[in-house]
C-alpha cells in the first residue's frame, strides 16, 4: 500500500484507490471469516449494506482480473459471459474455431459444452430457468474467489424491489462510475439513460414494474394449464423487465449481450434470492419433475468443468450460502391449489366459471415494421350483439381482447400496442385509438396480455397490433374475445 505524504508535515495519507485495493486484499472489516465452515454457509448481501459495498469492491477488482484473460481461459470474462450467450453477431462454432482453431483440445471441448447453454430463452424447457441460472451464478461466484484471492467472497444482490425510494430501480453507485480507479469495470455504457444517470429505471413507466407481489403469491413452481407459475411469472415478470429497462440491444437488454454487462450477476443473485424467499414462505419445488434430471456442464475454478443436474440446485443452503435477508410473504399469504385459477386471471371463482369465449383468430400474427391486422370470428354459440360481447341489458358485463403467447425472437425493447377497432371504422375515430396495451417482451418468452373494451366501441371485430421502439426481428402473437361478467 503506497503511503504519500501530505502538503504538511503531519501524518502520511493513503489515497482511495490503494486503500479500497487493501480492503480488497484483506479480510472484510465487518468481521467475515475469511473461509466459512462446512456448516456455515457464505451469506450474500444487499449491495446497498456495508458488507454488500466491501464486496462489490472485491468484485470490480476481480472483473478487472477476469477480462485480462484470455478468450481462451475459462475463467475469463468473455468465456463466462459466453456460458450465457455468444455475441449476437456471430456464431457460437464460428467463435469456438476463432479462439481454439480446429484442432482437438480440452478447452474446446468445454467451450463446446458449456457455451450457449442459458435456460430458457432458447425454446428450452421454461422450468429449467431457476436451477439453471442458480448453478451458473454459483459457479461464477466460485470462479470470482479464485481470481480474487478471497475465499469469503458472495456475489451482493441488488435490491431493486426495496421499498425504499433510494433504492427502488435505481443502479447501485458503484456500478456508475466509469472512471473511478476501481469501479471503473462494472460500468457499461450500453444502458438506458436512466439507468446510468442513477434514476429509477422505472420511472416513466405505467403502474409499478417493481411490485412482485403478484409473483411472489404463485401457488406452483411450474405452470399448470393456463395458471402461470412461480418460475415463469418471476421469469416473463420481473427478471424480464429489469433486463428491458437497464439494458440496450447490445447490453443487458438482448439475451446475447446481457451477461456481458457486470450488472446481470447482481441482478441475477437477486433473482435467486426471490426463489429462495419463496421457498421459505412455503412454496415447493418439483423434487420429483423428469426435467430436473437434466444435466448441464459448466466452467469451474481451474479451468475445470464441472456436471450438474438441475436437481442438485433447488436448495441454496445445500450449495452452501444464505442471504442476509428474504422477502416476507404477500399480504394476500399463498394462493391455494384450487384458488389459484380464477385469482391468477385476475376474477373471483364465480367469474371464472362464468367466462365465455366469443371470437377467436385463426391463426397467429406475425408483426412486423407496419401494423398487422387479423380478424376476429365470431364462435357459434355466441350471443349476438351490437358490442362484441356486451348486453345493453347488462351493463356490468365486460368484453375482453386476450392476446395470448406473445413471442419475440429478437432484443426485447418493444412496445407491442393492440388497438380494438370495428372492420368499418367511423372516420371521427380514426384519430383516436380506442384501445391499447403496451407489452414488453423478452426473447425466446411468452407473455399474455388482456384489454378491455366498453360498451362505446361498436361491432368489435379487428386487432390490430403493431410495435415501436425495437429492431425489425419477428414476433408472432395470437388472439381471441372473451366475456366476462
Amino acid at each position: 500500500m503506497k503511503l504519500h505524504p501530505d502538503n504538511r508535515n503531519g501524518p502520511a495519507s493513503i489515497d482511495r484507490r490503494n486503500l479500497i485495493k487493501a480492503l480488497v486484499a484483506a479480510p472484510l472489516a465487518c468481521g467475515l471469516p475469511m473461509v466459512a465452515s462446512a456448516s456455515t454457509p457464505l451469506v450474500r448481501y444487499d449491495a446497498a449494506s456495508a458488507a454488500g459495498r466491501e464486496m462489490l469492491a472485491i468484485y470490480a477488482d476481480a472483473v478487472t482480473r477476469m477480462q485480462a484473460l484470455g478468450d481462451n481461459n475459462p475463467m475469463g470474462w468473455l468465456w463466462q459471459w459466453y456460458e450465457h450467450f455468444v455475441d449476437g453477431t456471430t456464431s457460437k462454432s464460428a467463435e469456438i474455431t476463432r479462439i481454439f482453431g480446429s484442432a482437438p483440445s480440452a478447452a474446446r471441448t468445454l467451450a463446446g459444452q458449456t457455451w450457449d447453454t442459458c435456460q430458457s430463452h432458447s425454446g428450452q424447457n421454461a422450468n429449467n430457468f431457476l436451477p439453471w441460472h442458480r448453478l451458473f451464478v454459483w459457479y461464477f461466484e466460485r470462479i470470482v474467489r479464485q481470481v480474487s484471492g478471497r475465499a469469503d467472497f458472495t456475489l451482493p444482490y441488488w435490491d431493486y424491489t426495496s421499498s425504499d425510494p433510494a433504492k427502488r430501480g435505481v443502479l447501485p453507485p458503484q456500478f456508475l462510475m466509469p472512471t473511478d480507479p476501481v469501479f471503473h469495470s462494472l460500468y457499461r455504457p450500453e444502458r438506458t439513460s436512466l439507468a446510468n444517470n442513477g434514476l429509477p429505471i422505472q420511472k416513466y413507466q405505467p403502474g409499478d414494474p417493481m411490485d412482485i407481489s403478484a409473483a411472489m403469491a404463485k401457488a406452483n413452481y411450474s405452470t399448470i394449464g393456463s395458471v402461470q407459475g412461480f418460475c415463469r411469472a418471476i421469469d416473463s415478470g420481473i427478471h424480464g423487465r429489469i433486463h428491458v429497462l437497464v439494458g440496450t440491444s447490445k447490453g443487458m437488454g438482448s439475451v446475447p449481450y446481457a451477461a456481458r454487462d457486470p450488472l446481470f450477476w447482481v441482478h441475477h443473485s437477486n433473482i435467486d434470492r426471490m426463489w429462495t424467499s419463496w421457498n421459505r414462505n412455503g412454496g415447493q419445488n418439483p423434487t420429483t419433475a423428469t426435467w430436473a434430471t437434466k444435466a448441464f456442464v459448466f466452467a469451474d475454478t481451474n479451468g475445470s468443468g464441472a456436471t450438474r443436474k438441475l436437481n442438485s440446485a433447488f436448495s441454496a443452503s445445500s450449495l452452501g450460502y444464505a442471504y442476509d435477508s428474504y422477502i416476507p410473504p404477500t399480504s394476500s399469504s399463498y394462493l391455494t391449489a384450487t384458488s389459484a385459477p380464477a385469482l391468477a386471471s385476475g376474477l373471483s371463482t364465480t367469474a371464472a366459471d362464468r367466462r365465455q369465449t366469443l371470437a377467436r383468430a385463426a391463426a397467429g400474427a406475425t408483426l412486423g415494421a407496419g401494423p398487422v391486422s387479423v380478424q376476429l370470428a365470431r364462435l357459434a354459440g355466441a350471443p349476438r350483439a351490437a358490442v362484441l360481447g356486451l348486453d345493453p341489458a347488462h351493463p356490468q358485463r365486460h368484453a375482453y381482447l386476450v392476446l395470448k403467447d406473445l413471442h419475440a425472437w429478437g432484443q426485447p425493447e418493444c412496445c407491442t400496442t393492440s388497438t380494438c377497432g370495428p372492420a368499418m371504422a367511423p372516420a371521427r375515430w380514426a384519430k383516436t385509438p380506442m384501445s391499447a396495451t403496451s407489452i414488453s417482451s423478452m426473447p425466446n418468452s411468452t407473455t399474455t396480455a388482456v384489454a378491455r373494451w366498453t360498451k362505446h366501441w361498436a361491432r368489435i371485430s379487428t386487432v390490430s397490433m403493431s410495435r415501436r421502439s425495437c429492431d425489425a426481428s419477428p414476433m408472432r402473437a395470437a388472439a381471441r374475445a372473451t366475456a366476462c361478467w
